[in-house]
């Protein structure tokens, strides 16, 4: 059975990656919307997008603060219903614009998710280098994580321990983005043109055989998506990336077609400067192996009250999260409060808890108070 080694599970929200400088969830879109500061770059233009679709769909004015913006569990909520029923939000938004303001708001949202990371990273603050301490001293081969959230905190915790070996439960694929080749360094067009065109392939980290050892990776299970994953919708395979790959993961968001309706949208009000639009252009797009017309995207579930859990690696990841559930013998809660949004999980934990034969101790590690969702790691070391 999946997870059968597993005595110790730690359930883990936003609280937890709240350490190492990543928002809470109630702090999400000020977050987003720092990018308004920005001089340039696909951040910006993003934000700018994302600010005319509130103003239009929720009357809020363009330089309102995020207290001012709707919940994000209501804008994706209307996004989705809209968008995958086939209805425009307005006069403005047509299913098509919903996807694209989706998408945007992903991408956005993983882009400042590591920008947060990689600021806290030099700073290196207390709670930073007690989270560390305490990854040191876990029992990896008997400790596995449920995590709530889309970031990559985990992983690049692990990554500190030794190589980044995950099991995500879902059969998910470690692979490679290839660098996009330098012109330069060709001498004739038609190999370059061979290189480019290599470079948009998705490569394998690891073998077939080195995908078979599961018992040497860590048990991480992500039951909304990660931000590290990327899916393809003819094979249903899904990779994950490392971490530090997450730039050319979020590209992979805006395909050319978005930026394209997201910058004739922003000129048709004037709020796209000319010398603003050939720096944001997509890169090479990334295919899956399985065929060339088949683009890898993401599929992550959203803060939505109607989240799309029907794809192959979530209901994969949910069996895999109730096998841990199942096995376990400790239940640890970190920095997660259980949002209204997530009534499935919450439904799911419930069930496992009434259908087994001994039950679990449980514990709950919450700084609560002002700082609502933080903890003290060094609690569990």
């Amino acid at each position: 059975m999946y997870g059968e080694d597993i005595s110790t599970v730690l359930i883990v929200g936003a609280g937890f990656s709240h350490h190492v400088g990543l928002p809470l969830t109630s702090e999400f879109t000020d977050a987003v919307l720092a990018a308004r500061d920005f001089r340039s770059g696909p951040s910006r233009i993003i934000v700018d997008f994302l600010t005319e679709f509130i103003y239009d769909a929720f009357a809020v004015p363009r330089r309102a603060r995020g207290e001012r913006w709707p919940d994000l569990e209501d804008i994706f909520t209307c996004l989705d219903l809209s968008a995958n029923t086939g209805h425009h939000l307005g006069g403005s938004f047509a299913p098509a614009d919903l996807r694209t303001v989706r998408r945007a708001l992903l991408s956005r949202i993983i882009r400042m998710l590591n920008q947060k990371y990689e600021a806290a990273r030099k700073g290196k603050a207390p709670s930073w280098r007690a989270l560390d301490s305490f990854f040191s001293q876990l029992d990896l081969q008997h400790t596995g994580f449920i995590s709530m959230n889309w970031d990559t905190v985990i992983e690049r915790k692990l990554a500190l321990i030794s190589p980044l070996a995950v099991d995500y439960g879902c059969d998910a694929i470690a692979a490679g983005v290839p660098d996009v080749p330098d012109r330069e360094s060709f001498r004739y067009k038609r190999d370059y043109l061979k290189a480019l065109k290599q470079s948009g392939v998705i490569k394998f980290s690891e073998s077939k055989k080195d995908r078979e050892k599961a018992n040497r990776r860590s048990t991480v299970v992500k039951i909304h998506g990660s931000a590290n994953w990327l899916y393809c919708d003819n094979c249903r395979a899904v990779f994950w990336l490392h971490p530090d790959q997450w730039q050319k993961i979020a590209d992979q968001l805006i395909r050319a077609d978005d930026l394209s309706r997201i910058e004739a949208f922003l000129r048709r009000r004037g709020k796209l400067p000319a010398d603003r639009i050939d720096e944001n252009r997509v890169r090479v797009q990334l295919n899956c192996r399985c065929s060339e017309g088949a683009a890898l995207g993401t599929r992550i579930a959203t803060f939505s009250y109607r989240k799309a859990l029907e794809f192959p690696m979530f209901q994969k990841s949910w069996a895999a999260a109730e096998a841990l559930l199942q096995a376990a013998k400790k239940w640890v809660f970190i920095g997660y409060s259980l949002p209204a949004a997530d009534y499935e999980f919450k439904y799911l934990l419930k069930r496992i808890q009434l259908s087994r034969q001994g039950q679990p101790e449980i514990l709950v590690v919450s700084g609560g108070g002002r700082r609502q969702g933080s903890f003290d790691v060094r609690k569990l070391s």
